[in-house]
């Protein structure tokens, strides 16, 4: 009898893990992204990522970085979204069809009609006008702050560095506007960023090789050594994407184009990517992703699957089908396989937290209740 009490006294507490458990397992992103926006209201006084003036201009703010800064990537990525909103385009062209993977990418834009949204894809695109710098031989969108990166060389990128996935989907943006405001401006800038994205890094590009075969790099720092770079899979992604906008677009003859060889570089490396077939690696110096990154590649490898012959066989399928199951149960997963963080540590704090008040509480309500 005594011990079917003791039983009893304990179900309560059960409920409650129960309860934590499953809210911080299935909605582990949102409360990451809470999360997120707690630490910059505690490190910079802004309970937000990302700042957007009249223009949709993003401004992001960071505990890594001192004070708020501009990502060019970040004016990439707004300002496709800016013009996929703004416009009827037909969807099933490389160039103008909708990011299948938007869904996983946090801090939204703010509303905006549609003359706003035209207005906020021109403006994007002209920064990209104003803003491409000649550095090391090629062109290129500078970062201009210093970022920490564990794994790299000296485990950080040192300013001015450059982006391969922001030059080569930079692409993607300017032949939008080229296309739609018809400014040949749009369209030269968007030839010197395929030539820069394709030529090797250590001549000033971003080219580098992963087991022989091309790949696009999203962190390049001139002061690294080429042969040590961190190979991010998102980055060459997205990158390919830019690519095989420009070959098409401009009817390039199948024989010279290099998306194709990206595409085969991507289905044969993607398996170095993968954490015990339940999670991604953000890149291979050592980084799993998170939750926001292994959210995006597995978005983005559905689409691969859609789009591309050469990610149409078992084996990879099986992949997909492992990281979106992880996807489902996205809290356990990363507390299992995420990378040790700051961010890892909060998530872990605040789930343990929530127990212990909730147990708390009860236990008083309980008592009280006697």
């Amino acid at each position: 009898m005594k011990k079917t009490k003791n039983i009893i006294k304990i179900i309560p507490y059960i409920i409650i893990i129960t309860i934590v458990s499953y809210t911080f397992n299935q909605y582990a992103y949102e409360l990451d992204e809470f999360n997120s926006n707690v630490r910059n209201l505690v490190m910079k006084g802004k309970f937000t990522q990302r700042d957007f003036n009249s223009n949709g201009f993003p401004l992001s703010h960071s505990p890594r970085i001192p004070e708020p800064f501009l990502s060019p990537f970040y004016v990439v990525h707004y300002g496709i979204i800016y013009s996929s909103l703004s416009l009827e385009k037909d969807n099933t062209n490389i160039l103008w069809r909708p990011d299948s993977s938007l869904s996983g990418w946090n801090v939204p834009p703010p509303k905006f009609n549609k003359e706003e949204l035209i207005s906020n894809f021109k403006f994007s695109a002209d920064w990209l006008l104003n803003n491409i710098k000649l550095f090391h031989g090629e062109n290129h969108y500078l970062y201009n702050f210093d970022w920490p990166y564990k794994g790299y060389e000296n485990n950080k990128l040192s300013a001015p560095w450059w982006s391969g996935l922001t030059d080569a989907y930079a692409i993607t943006l300017l032949l939008r506007a080229y296309d739609y405001f018809g400014d040949d401006k749009y369209l030269l800038t968007s030839h010197l960023l395929y030539k820069s994205s394709l030529a090797p890094a250590n001549q000033g590009g971003s080219l580098t090789i992963l087991d022989n075969m091309p790949w696009i790099e999203e962190y390049v720092d001139p002061k690294a050594s080429s042969d040590k770079l961190a190979f991010v899979l998102n980055g060459m992604i997205y990158s390919t994407y830019g690519i095989e906008s420009f070959e098409n677009y401009l009817n390039i003859d199948k024989s010279k184009r290099m998306s194709e060889s990206l595409y085969k570089s991507i289905s044969s490396n993607i398996f170095k990517f993968d954490i015990k077939n339940e999670w991604s690696s953000y890149d291979l110096v050592g980084n799993p992703a998170n939750m926001k990154y292994h959210r995006i590649h597995t978005l983005l490898l559905k689409d691969l699957i859609d789009r591309n012959q050469h990610f149409k066989n078992k084996e990879i399928i099986n992949l997909y089908n492992n990281w979106n199951r992880s996807v489902s149960n996205i809290g356990y997963y990363y507390i299992k396989h995420g990378p040790i963080s700051w961010a890892y540590y909060h998530f872990i704090t605040m789930y343990l937290l929530s127990i212990l008040v909730l147990s708390i509480i009860y236990f008083f309500i309980r008592k009280n209740a006697k």
